[in-house]
């Protein structure tokens, strides 16, 4: 799994990861922090960084697999893009309203 889809995960489900799990995850994928920069921070070994981010990972790939929430949102995306490709302006207006509750 690559960094853009544990920070998409992450988006999705990170407030149910324990906030140090969530935050090391932020912080060595997001913001490309090493594991030895991040045990600094917190005052903890590197592997404890290494055993959190990996229990954190392996968490949001079991809530995703249970969920399906972001399969669910791109699948809903690409239905919407579709009608805005065939549809006429009413349509077009609903798709748009329908885009900013799913953003919301």
């Amino acid at each position: 799994m690559d960094r853009f889809e544990i920070s998409t995960l992450r988006a999705y489900y990170g407030g149910l990861l324990t906030d140090k799990q969530d935050e090391m995850i932020r912080l060595h994928y997001d913001e490309d922090m090493s594991y030895g920069e991040i045990a600094d921070m917190f005052e903890v070994s590197r592997n404890a960084v290494l055993d959190s981010i990996n229990k954190g990972v392996k968490h949001l790939e079991n809530y995703e697999s249970a969920l399906h929430l972001v399969e669910k949102d791109i699948r809903l995306h690409a239905l919407l893009d579709e009608l805005v490709d065939t549809a006429d302006t009413t349509v077009l207006d609903k798709v748009e309203q329908i885009k900013k509750i799913l953003e919301g």
